[in-house]
């Protein structure tokens, strides 16, 4: 199994797409002999996932916000380790509403799976689970847990790669002066300083950024630097 965790960690970081992904957790999954899979980003109560669970329980997972009670996405947080796991195991009768997650889950065919957590930046988990309808998943080719990690991070990574260079609406593209004045803010750089290192009148460049702000959404200039290396634009 060693060899397909290179493998899975080598056709992510060659992958253009997110579908090239998919298909490489795909067939790492099956050949672990689990059904589906499931990469989760929570920061704070913002949830990000790419997953092959069915569309329909995507949905109302999303809807219903059960990542904030989920067994798994709670036990992650809580040991920050590989760990495997069973629905039948969950404390379904604290609540309704846990008991209706559980009921839910293994009608989507989610039953049992081994869990992979990394901890992230800003507060931030990542965790790629592997799911079964069995009543017990077969653990025993998912046992190097430093590689799992390895793999968690090369799919996050590559995520974001992917996500930075998708195209942006032409609307949100930055002018040159306006990709100049934000180059020089990234390197800590105010109005005033931008202003003496490009010859161009300072209210002119506070123009520029505020116009850069616009059309990234962003409330501060600290926040559109942010953004900007988060995209890949800088």
């Amino acid at each position: 199994m060693d060899g397909d965790l290179r493998s899975l960690i080598d056709m992510t970081d060659a992958a253009h797409d997110e579908r090239m992904i998919k298909s490489a957790l795909k067939t790492f999954s099956h050949a672990c002999g689990f059904e589906r899979f499931a990469y989760l980003q929570t920061e704070g109560l913002e949830v990000r996932t790419f997953n092959s669970y069915p569309e329909e329980w995507q949905g109302v997972y999303l809807e219903s916000h059960y990542s904030r009670i989920d067994p798994v996405v709670t036990e992650a947080k809580r040991r920050m380790e590989m760990f495997s796991w069973t629905a039948d195991n969950w404390p379904a009768r604290r609540s309704s509403q846990l008991k209706c997650f559980r009921e839910q889950a293994i009608g989507y065919g989610i039953r049992s799976g081994v869990t992979i957590p990394v901890e992230g930046s800003f507060g931030s988990t990542m965790m790629l689970t592997f799911a079964s309808s069995a009543q017990a998943a077969d653990v025993s080719k998912l046992q190097d847990a430093q590689k799992a990690i390895q793999a968690v991070l090369a799919i996050h990574y590559r995520l974001k790669i992917i996500a930075a260079t998708t195209i942006v609406a032409p609307k949100r593209l930055l002018s040159s002066r306006e990709a100049v004045c934000l180059m020089w803010a990234t390197k800590g750089k105010h109005a005033p300083e931008i202003a003496m290192l490009t010859g161009i009148n300072p209210r002119t460049v506070q123009h520029y950024l505020d116009k850069a702000r616009r059309k990234l959404e962003a409330a501060t200039v600290p926040q559109l630097v942010a953004i900007a290396k988060d995209r890949g634009l800088v």
